[in-house]
């Protein structure tokens, strides 16, 4: 009768063979998620410089555009980041949607704007970020209230390159929303992208 058993040197092989696949495997799934993260980057680059070159004047335009009779707001707010919501459903039943932080955002023109700040990511880890938004999108509500859309870019940290291989690059679609005396809110949301799960994230605005 056979022996059910293989050589223990047959056996090593096997299992250094079997690892070497997995982490040919992880490192291909790796670089496809990062070519993702930073085709969305050069995406939202090639959107940006496209407006500015096309639609210079659009701040400008809009500043114009603004009745005297009614107050400015100010260029300067309060972040207040709150919660998140996970697009993939393990990332809802493990990691953390509390996400509390502080933040300062200047808003240059009504299309260009910057922010920074700090607040507890899903991992429980303290994030910082420094991001520019373009909003070139814009739609006036009732109540005098207003809708911006667009994007905002910039770095930010306390992620480990499994849970964000483009780390410490960072591309979000972004929606603002304000009275006129610039208070609201804003929604920041990231797409899903090979293994990492994205999110839509809250921040309330008050003006300062």
């Amino acid at each position: 009768m056979a022996s059910r058993y293989i050589p223990i040197d047959q056996f090593i092989e096997e299992a250094h063979a079997y690892q070497r696949r997995r982490r040919k495997a992880r490192m291909l799934a790796i670089i496809k998620t990062i070519a993702t993260r930073l085709l969305l980057i050069l995406a939202g680059l090639a959107i940006i410089s496209l407006g500015w070159w096309t639609f210079p004047s659009t701040a400008g335009a809009a500043e114009l555009a603004t009745p005297r009779a009614a107050p400015a707001a100010s260029r300067w707010s309060l972040d207040i980041s709150t919660v998140s919501y996970h697009l993939r459903q393990w990332a809802r039943d493990s990691l953390n949607q509390d996400n509390p932080g502080l933040g300062l955002e200047y808003q240059a023109t009504p299309t260009w704007g910057l922010a920074g700040g700090f607040y507890k990511n899903s991992y429980s880890r303290t994030s910082a970020y420094l991001l520019a938004s373009y909003t070139p999108l814009h739609l006036a509500l009732p109540a005098r209230w207003s809708v911006s859309a667009g994007l905002a870019a910039g770095l930010v940290s306390g992620y480990t390159s499994a849970e964000a291989p483009a780390r410490p690059l960072a591309l979000a679609a972004l929606l603002q929303v304000r009275n006129q005396h610039g208070w609201g809110f804003n929604l920041l949301g990231i797409p899903n992208a090979g293994q990492s799960a994205g999110f839509i994230g809250l921040q309330l605005v008050a003006p300062l």
